[in-house]
């Protein structure tokens, strides 16, 4: 989608332009002006004049340029909406100043200043006024205290003279005519409440009062003139109004109640001809666009602009929208508001109907490019019927089952459409356990007890009549999505706890009824996955991540570090890393990421979260250095690994409180668990050292005093986090310890032992077993042959340093590739049998037989250790 795509541009001379336009003809007259003046480059505005006429000389003169300039094609629609937009708000800050001036001299000053915010709303606020837009606006303001005139006033009444006086000025109609309408009626409360509110009673009214449609309003919501520190913080102050921080599922059913108004009125007659409100009208395909923006805009920032076309944008980059409808849609757009615009310059009016007097057809087509008024209604005709079909193709009703009938067919039910069929068993009756076995439940008594207990759970539970009505809606279908597969028993208990989780939040049951894809896509989640389905039950607001397709399988947005909320910050973490967590598997069980990319993926996740903590916890973050070792630095995290971490600074007191706040917040019991277990176990001298280190004393260490198999353990360390020099210091310091020349059968003889002695410590699952013989390997490989190969040490993830052994002839070819597909085979069964339901274990043991006869291969003496069952 092109965002400078220029509108229709026909062959016009401004003449013609001027002859089809009354507001040009009726502008040009009353400011004296020849046609040719649009094709100029004196100004619209006149100093010498009063305010009150050089206000209106400026708008009608500038707003007459900037369609022409559209007309000739030297910008687009949107360039014009801009443009009017601008003009508009300048013309309110010189009202504004006006109307300061005017109520100082009456009242004085109040102290601090007037501290007075214009918002817009609507196509102001979106920057996207039209051609004879009102000016929807809002007043706000942070002042205090009473004026310091004779006459005083306190500061909501001072400021409420300053509101009306600036809206007389631009909107009173004279000899010059009027410059805006003016329309304050978004202001809380409407036409009853205050002209003028504080900041703080501004959030306080949404926040308690708030409706749906004003959610809408405030989406365009954007600073016209003014303070804009206030204007910015009542904008930032509402935000979580009108943009909720998880998927508003909530707001499904007014989404409803507004496209059913929206739908009812475009279908009256009167408004047939009606561009905006009528049927595929500007009015539904803004709708359209908003609502996307409201439902996800709390998650997506791109979506969180008042702009129309930005927003469609965002929304075809998100992918919430197919990029051909999306193009196709932002066409329409332009050309019903070059219609609309054009159609106001034709009739010097606000209005969106069409005209009927033939003379004002003949000039709205000839603006408009057409070729007669006929072929101007078959194109308008065609763009309606593209947003009418998308309108309600968003918002269309699932079809309710009919009273009786079989919703799903099981193994032991009767072909479809059978007078037969059972009914699908909600609310559960006598004879339940059978009818769950007509149905093809293979252990009926079992889903049958299942069942019962959710019913009678539910029974006690104070739900409100909504809430049931949409459970008893909800229940029906579910039931029979789990009967399309071959297996309705996998995952059903799941998935029935999971609606007794949801109960309460009952916008999620409305969203599962009236969303087959997505009823579709539970079941199936739950059936393959007990981990998932674990994960969601314990932190239903999951769901989001689970259900909405808006970002892929990618990471969600990091939350933002608050010092002053160290809980909050927290709390926000752990659901991030939930939700990082159940992305990361949806992609993996949709075989959208490979087992590498979603290791890489949480080791990300990961690390955004050790960068949130430090900036929270410690008082000078940026002073330590963390060196990830284990799976965090080779980067191949797993759901179920620790963080390996040791923690260096330079010269002086070491931040040791510090670090254990950072490492207490990461193992902190929050809502959604741990963030992640911490084992600093690799520092000098183990549970014994410093558990902050300095840097010379680390090197000392290393260089002098360290293990092999802590040199071992440096093989896949990486600093994850901390300041330029002292990742450079340890950088080199890992290059130098780890390509010294070694004798290679101690070093062969310590990393036998070591693995006897970790056999020993811990029972390993087989899958463990083969990971551990085939990374000591290739770790062996890595410390004998450095000294004469450096660039072995690059590689820290165990597949990559296989790959690089091998082509420096450490061993054969196919002895490489087959220690390469035992490591790949068992990453990949241990995230399926981690992620997966039911999968087999048999591989796991001829894997670990494989393993071990290469082992014994390489090293000349077998390692033996008790076994295990693939967890």
């Amino acid at each position: 989608m092109s965002d400078q795509r220029r509108s229709d541009a026909p062959a016009l001379d401004v003449e013609a332009f001027v002859h089809a336009s009354a507001y040009a003809s009726e502008a040009l007259r009353r400011w004296s002006l020849n046609p040719d003046w649009l094709d100029g480059d004196q100004p619209a505005d006149d100093p010498e004049l009063p305010l009150d006429a050089r206000l209106r000389r400026k708008r009608q003169l500038e707003s007459l340029r900037i369609l022409w300039g559209e007309l000739r094609g030297r910008h687009d629609v949107e360039r014009t909406g801009s443009l009017l937009s601008a003009l508009a708000r300048d013309c309110l800050g010189g009202a504004l100043d006006a109307a300061l001036a005017r109520v100082g001299d009456l009242h004085g000053q109040l102290p601090g200043g007037p501290r007075l915010a214009v918002l817009a709303l609507g196509k102001l606020g979106g920057d996207e006024l039209n051609f004879n837009s009102d000016l929807d606006l809002v007043f706000a303001h942070g002042a205090d205290g009473e004026s310091d005139g004779r006459r005083r006033l306190p500061a909501r009444e001072y400021l409420a003279r300053v509101a009306r006086e600036l809206s007389t000025l631009m909107e009173q109609v004279t000899a010059d005519g009027r410059a805006w309408v003016i329309d304050t009626r978004l202001r809380p409360y409407g036409q009853s409440g205050a002209l003028v509110l504080s900041v703080d009673a501004m959030e306080q009214y949404f926040v308690s009062e708030g409706r749906a449609w004003e959610r809408y309003a405030w989406l365009k919501a954007g600073l016209a003139a003014g303070d804009t520190a206030v204007g910015r913080q009542l904008i930032d102050r509402l935000g979580p109004f009108v943009f909720r921080r998880y998927l508003d599922y909530g707001l499904f059913d007014s989404l409803r109640d507004l496209h059913l108004e929206i739908d009812r009125k475009s279908r009256r007659e009167d408004l047939a001809d009606d561009v905006k409100r009528g049927p595929g009208g500007i009015r539904e395909l803004e709708f359209l666009i908003q609502s996307l923006q409201l439902l996800r805009g709390g998650r997506e920032p791109s979506l969180r602009t008042p702009g129309f076309l930005p927003a469609l944008r965002a929304a075809r980059d998100l992918r919430l929208l197919d990029p051909d409808e999306a193009d196709s849609l932002g066409d329409c757009y332009r050309f019903l508001r070059a219609l609309e615009n054009r159609l106001q310059a034709v009739t010097g009016r606000q209005t969106h109907e069409l005209p009927e007097r033939p003379e004002a057809r003949t000039a709205l087509a000839t603006l408009m490019g057409a070729e007669g008024w006929p072929a101007l209604v078959e194109r308008l005709d065609a763009v309606r019927r593209i947003v009418r079909t998308s309108f309600q193709a968003r918002f269309e009703r699932p079809e309710p089952a009919a009273p009786g009938a079989s919703t799903g067919r099981g193994r032991g039910s009767s072909e479809a459409g059978s007078s037969s069929a059972p009914t699908m068993p909600w609310p559960p009756g006598d004879d339940l356990e059978q009818r769950l076995a007509s149905l093809g439940f293979a252990v009926p008594d079992v889903a049958a007890a299942a069942l019962s207990r959710l019913a009678r759970r539910l029974e006690r539970r104070p739900l409100s009549a909504e809430a049931r009505r949409r459970l008893d809606r909800l229940m029906p279908r579910l039931l029979e999505k789990t009967l399309e597969p071959e297996d309705p028993d996998t995952g059903f208990e799941d998935l029935l706890e999971l609606v007794e989780t949801i109960a309460r939040r009952s916008a999620y049951l409305s969203l599962l009824h009236e969303r087959p894809r997505t009823l579709e896509r539970t079941v199936r989640v739950f059936r393959l996955s007990g981990r998932v389905a674990h994960w969601v039950i314990g932190a239903p607001q999951l769901l989001d991540d689970l259900l909405d397709p808006i970002n892929g399988f990618d990471l969600p947005e990091a939350p933002k570090v608050l010092p002053d909320d160290p809980e909050s910050t927290l709390d926000a973490l752990a659901r991030y890393r939930q939700a990082g967590f159940v992305r990361t598997a949806l992609g993996q069980l949709d075989d959208a990421l490979d087992r590498r990319t979603a290791r890489q993926q949480l080791t990300r996740l990961a690390e955004s979260v050790l960068d949130a903590v430090a900036r929270l916890t410690l008082a000078e973050p940026d002073r330590v250095a963390m060196i990830g070792y284990g799976n965090l630095g080779a980067g191949e995290l797993h759901y179920s690994s620790d963080l390996d971490l040791v923690f260096l600074h330079p010269a002086g007191d070491p931040p040791l409180r510090g670090i254990q706040r950072l490492i207490n917040a990461l193992q902190l019991p929050l809502p959604g668990g741990k963030l992640y277990p911490v084992d600093t176990r690799l520092r000098p001298n183990g549970n014994a050292g410093l558990l902050v280190t300095a840097m010379d004393r680390f090197e000392a260490y290393q260089s002098d005093q360290a293990w092999t198999w802590e040199h071992q353990a440096l093989i896949r360390a990486r600093a994850v986090r901390g300041p330029d020099d002292l990742v450079d210091r340890f950088d080199r310091l890992r290059r130098d310890v780890l390509c010294r020349p070694r004798d290679h059968d101690r070093t062969r003889d310590e990393i036998v032992r070591m693995r006897r002695r970790q056999m020993a410590q811990r029972t390993e699952t087989p899958v463990k077993r083969v990971l551990g013989h085939v990374q000591f390997i290739a770790e062996y490989g890595i410390l004998t042959r450095a000294a004469d190969e450096p660039g072995l040490i690059d590689a820290r993830e165990t597949g990559e340093q296989l790959r690089a052994l091998g082509e420096t002839g450490w061993l054969d070819g196919e002895r490489i590739a087959q220690l390469r597909d035992l490591h790949a085979e068992a990453c990949v069964l241990r995230d399926r049998s981690f992620l997966r339901r039911g999968v087999a274990t048999a591989t796991a043991d001829d894997l670990v037989e494989a393993a071990e006869r290469a082992w014994d291969a390489v090293f000349g003496q077998t390692v033996r250790g008790p076994g295990g069952a693939v967890h």
